[in-house]
């Protein structure tokens, strides 16, 4: 068992509401000239998408990184298989809502999300060197 204070980050969720503003407004940005109703339609599959994605992807990497544990590869093998996950999920989510520049507005989540889900397995990994 973890030694106590010390089994894991426990900040998915606000690293799920920062992401899904800054998401939110990029999808604004590159979907502005489609008029208020697809403005609307985005903002809040770009924000429920990006909140939620954030939020299960963080879990999904703590819950790989602990069944992975002590493993060859842990971080590589939660990092990776969190990110397919969910960008297989999202691109769904904006492909079935109709979100007319579906690569433009998902690039930098993507982008970003390597990072995360890479960057998030290895402070996983770091806090749960106890288990």
């Amino acid at each position: 068992m973890a030694s106590p204070g010390k089994e894991r980050p426990n900040d998915s969720f606000a690293m799920a509401v920062i992401a899904a503003l800054g998401f939110i407004a990029w999808g604004l940005w590159v979907n502005w000239d489609y008029g208020w109703g697809t403005r609307l339609q985005v903002a809040m599959t770009q924000g429920i998408i990006s909140l939620v994605s954030t939020y299960y992807s963080a879990e999904l990497v703590v819950w790989m990184v602990q069944k992975f544990h002590l493993q060859r590869l842990t971080v590589f093998k939660a990092g990776l298989a969190s990110y397919l996950i969910i960008y297989a999920l999202v691109w769904a989510g904006h492909f079935i809502s109709g979100t007319p520049e579906l690569l433009v507005t998902m690039l930098p989540g993507m982008i970003t999300g390597i990072f995360f889900c890479f960057g998030y397995a290895l402070r996983v990994e770091h806090f749960s060197d106890g288990l």
